[in-house]
C-alpha cells in the first residue's frame, strides 16, 4: 500500500443532529466530510489522497479524469493536482453552459485543460475518449495517469477504508453505537471503501447507500466490482456477497443531477434547523431518503448520515429555492 498524501482536513466532525432527529422522529448523527477542506471539500479528497500518491509513484505529470459538467470529483481533482504540481485534464459530459458557476467555475480557475463531449459519446465510448487524451499527453513527452469517474476504483476506495476507522474511533469516544451508516452513491467508491473497512474491522454496522445515478442492480454490481478488486490487489482477508451490499433506490427522481421538490425541501430543512448545507445531487438525496425511510419505520435505532459534500453543486439550482 502506497502511503497517502495529506490533502484533507481530518478527522472531520461527527455529532448528533438534535433538531433534525426530533423533526424526523429518529436518532440521526452526521459525519461532516463536507468539511474536509474548502476547494477540496467532500468525499472525493479522501480518494485523491491515495490516487494522486499512486500517480506520483508512477512518475505521472498529468492527471486525466472525467465526470459531469458540475462534477465534484473533477473540481477536487483539478485543485488537488495544482496543489501538488501536476497538470490536469478534464473530460466533462455535456455542453459548456452559458453561465459558468459552481464546480465548473473552480475547474476553470484551476487552469485545467477542459474538454466537453456529448452524453452519447461519454456513455458509449468513455474509456477510448480518456485513452485518446492520455495518448496526446504521452506523445508530447508527458506521462498521463487516468482516474476513473468519481475516483471509484480499488485505489481510491482505500480512502474510505481509512475513513471508516476514523468514524469508529469517534463513535467509541462519544459512546455512539450506530445501526447503520448512510451515504449517497454514484460511482460506488465511497460505499465500497466503507463496507470493506467494516468487514476488515469486523464492525457490526450496516453500510447503506442511496443511489443517485444508476438503478439498484447496477449500483450493487459497481460496488461489488470495486471491493473484489480491493480483495485481489491488497489480499484482503474478507469475503463479500451481493446480499452484503445494501442500496436504497427510489430517490433518484428524474435522474442524475436533477432534484424533485422533496429534495429541495429537505435541503431547506437541514439549513434552517442545523445550519448544514446539503446539495441536490448527492447528499441532499441521501438526507431525503433518511427522512422518508425513518418515517416508514425502516430506520430504527441510530443512523449516521455521511455527508459527502457537494456544496458547489447547489448554485446551479439557486432558482429552485424560496427565500
Amino acid at each position: 500500500m502506497i502511503s497517502p498524501l495529506k490533502l484533507a482536513n481530518t478527522p472531520t466532525p461527527f455529532y448528533r443532529l438534535s433538531r433534525i432527529s426530533e423533526l424526523w422522529n429518529g436518532n440521526i448523527w452526521i459525519k461532516r466530510d463536507d468539511l474536509s477542506g474548502t476547494g477540496l471539500s467532500g468525499n472525493k479528497v479522501r480518494k485523491l489522497e491515495y490516487l494522486l500518491a499512486d500517480a506520483i509513484d508512477k512518475k505521472a505529470d498529468t492527471i486525466i479524469t472525467c465526470g459531469g459538467v458540475q462534477s465534484n470529483h473533477c473540481r477536487a481533482t483539478a485543485l488537488a493536482s495544482v496543489r501538488i504540481g501536476l497538470k490536469c485534464t478534464l473530460l466533462l459530459r455535456g455542453e459548456k453552459p452559458a453561465v459558468i458557476d459552481g464546480n465548473l467555475l473552480f475547474d476553470m480557475l484551476s487552469g485545467a485543460d477542459i474538454h466537453f463531449i456529448s452524453e452519447d459519446r461519454y456513455n458509449s465510448n468513455l474509456d477510448q475518449e480518456l485513452n485518446n487524451l492520455a495518448s496526446e499527453v504521452n506523445v508530447s513527452k508527458g506521462k498521463a495517469y487516468i482516474i476513473p469517474e468519481g475516483g471509484s476504483n480499488p485505489v481510491g476506495a482505500w480512502g474510505y477504508v481509512q475513513a471508516l476507522s476514523e468514524l469508529r474511533q469517534q463513535c467509541f469516544e462519544q459512546n455512539v453505537k450506530p445501526n447503520r451508516i448512510i451515504c449517497a452513491t454514484g460511482s460506488g467508491g465511497t460505499h465500497a471503501g466503507l463496507l470493506s473497512g467494516a468487514l476488515i474491522e469486523n464492525w457490526d454496522v450496516d453500510i447503506v447507500s442511496v443511489t443517485v445515478g444508476y438503478d439498484r442492480e447496477e449500483t450493487v454490481n459497481r460496488i461489488m466490482e470495486i471491493i473484489n478488486g480491493m480483495i485481489d490487489i491488497y489480499k484482503l482477508n474478507i469475503r463479500i456477497r451481493k446480499s452484503d451490499i445494501k442500496v436504497i433506490e427510489g430517490y433518484l427522481g428524474e435522474g442524475y443531477a436533477k432534484a424533485g421538490n422533496e429534495v429541495i425541501d429537505v435541503i431547506s430543512e437541514m439549513a434552517r434547523n442545523e445550519g448544514v448545507i446539503v446539495d441536490p445531487v448527492y447528499a441532499g438525496k441521501a438526507a431525503t431518503a433518511i427522512k422518508y425511510e425513518t418515517a416508514k419505520g425502516m430506520m430504527k435505532g441510530t443512523t449516521v448520515f455521511w455527508h459527502t459534500g457537494g456544496i458547489f453543486g447547489l448554485f446551479p439550482f439557486k432558482n429552485r429555492f424560496k427565500y
